[in-house]
C-alpha cells in the first residue's frame, strides 16, 4: 500500500508540474499581448523624412503590427542628426525602456565608439538588435560634370566630397580611401541627411559622395542612373554587386595584409545595413517579440510586394548575425583599431 501511495501521488504530482508548465507560456505571451494591445510604438528613424532610411522604416511600420502580440498601432519618429548619432543617443539615454520605441540607425554609427567618443553618449554593445532589412555594397559617386571621372583621377585632382555628421560613412569612407588608396577627396560635412546632401550634388555645391549604397542610389535618384548623371568610382563592400563588375572593389586594391585588415574592419558595417535596435534594458520577451515580428514582416507576402512596388530591396541580417558580427569587430585587435581611428578622426 505505501508503494502504490507513493506512485499516485507521483503521477499527481507530474501531472500538477506538466499543467503550470503547459500554461506558464501562454501567459507570458499574454502578458507581451497584454502589454502591446492598444499601445502605439514608435519607430525613431535618424534620418530626415524622403530618404531610404525613412522609406524602409514605414514600410515596416504599415506590415508590422500584424505580426506583433497585441497589434499595436505603430508611427514613424523622425530624430535626424549627425548621420543617426543623435538617434543612437536618444535611443540609448532617453527613450522608455519598456519596449514602446525602437529604431533605425545609419550602419556605421554602432561602430563609431571604436574611432571616437566625440559626441557618443550610448554602449553599442548594450543595444538589443532586431535585424536588418537589408545588406549593402556601397558606392563612391561623382556627378556628370565633375572634373574627376574615375578613381585614377580622384589620385591626382581633389574632389569635393559632401556628407552628414562625424560617424557616418559619408566623412568615415572618404578618409578612409584617402588613407588606404591615396585618393584627394575633400570632405564638407553638414548635411541633414540623403535629400539635403544629393541636392547640393545636383546643384554643383559638391561633386559627390562617398558611403551610399547602389541599391539605395537606384531607388532614390532612378534618374540619375538611368540618364547616366552620376559616374561610379569605387565600390565598397566584401564582394562585388553583380551589376558593377566593372567598378573596382575596395578590398581588391589594399596594398598589403595590415591594410585588407583594416578595410574589413571598417567595411562591416555593410553586412547590417539598415539596423533596427531597442534602447538597452527592454524586457526580454518584449525583445523576443519585436525580433519575432520583424522576422515575420519580412516574410510577409504583402511585405514583400509592397517593397517590389516601391524598389526597395530586401535583404535580411538577422539579428543573431548582428550581435555576432558586433562581437567579433569590437574583439578586433587594439593596434588596428587605433590606425583605424586615427584615419577615421583624420589624426596626423
Amino acid at each position: 500500500m505505501l508503494t502504490v501511495s507513493k506512485a499516485t501521488f507521483a503521477v499527481h504530482l507530474l501531472g500538477s508540474l506538466l499543467a503550470t508548465s503547459l500554461l506558464g507560456t501562454p501567459a507570458r505571451g499574454d502578458a507581451v499581448a497584454d502589454f502591446y494591445k492598444g499601445k502605439t510604438v514608435s519607430v525613431v528613424i535618424g534620418y530626415p523624412p524622403g530618404g531610404g532610411f525613412d522609406t524602409t522604416a514605414r514600410l515596416l511600420i504599415r506590415h508590422m503590427p500584424r505580426h506583433l502580440p497585441g497589434n499595436p498601432t505603430i508611427i514613424a519618429k523622425n530624430v535626424p542628426g549627425a548621420g543617426s548619432l543623435r538617434a543612437a543617443n536618444y535611443l540609448f539615454n532617453v527613450a522608455p525602456k519598456d519596449g514602446s520605441e525602437f529604431g533605425i540607425i545609419g550602419p556605421s554609427v554602432p561602430f563609431g565608439p571604436l574611432w571616437s567618443r566625440e559626441g557618443v553618449s550610448f554602449e553599442a554593445m548594450k543595444f538589443n538588435w532586431l535585424g536588418s532589412l537589408d545588406r549593402w555594397v556601397s558606392i563612391a559617386l561623382v556627378w556628370h560634370t565633375a572634373k574627376v571621372q574615375t578613381l585614377d583621377g580622384a589620385l591626382k585632382t581633389e574632389v569635393v566630397a559632401g556628407a552628414t555628421g562625424s560617424g557616418d560613412m559619408t566623412v568615415t569612407y572618404p578618409r578612409l580611401t584617402n588613407a588606404l588608396l591615396g585618393t584627394k577627396f575633400r570632405i564638407v560635412p553638414g548635411y541633414q541627411g540623403t535629400p539635403d546632401l544629393n541636392l547640393a550634388i545636383e546643384r554643383g555645391e559638391v561633386d559627390g559622395r562617398l558611403g551610399w549604397c547602389w541599391d539605395c542610389l537606384k531607388l532614390d535618384r532612378p534618374d540619375w542612373v538611368s540618364e547616366q548623371k552620376v559616374t561610379i568610382l569605387l565600390q565598397f563592400a566584401f564582394a562585388k554587386h553583380p551589376e558593377l563588375k566593372d567598378v573596382p572593389l575596395v578590398m581588391d586594391l589594399a596594398k598589403n595584409d595590415a591594410d585588407r585588415q583594416l578595410m574589413r574592419l571598417a567595411f562591416a558595417n555593410q553586412e547590417m545595413a539598415r539596423p533596427f535596435l531597442t534602447p538597452p534594458d527592454v524586457p526580454a520577451d518584449r525583445v523576443a517579440a519585436l525580433r519575432a515580428g520583424l522576422e515575420a514582416t519580412a516574410k510577409d507576402p504583402a511585405f514583400l510586394e509592397e517593397a517590389r512596388k516601391l524598389n526597395v530591396p530586401i535583404n535580411v541580417a538577422t539579428w543573431q548575425e548582428i550581435e555576432t558580427l558586433m562581437r567579433e569587430v569590437y574583439a578586433t585587435p587594439q593596434p588596428i583599431i587605433e590606425r583605424a581611428a586615427r584615419i577615421i578622426n583624420d589624426e596626423k
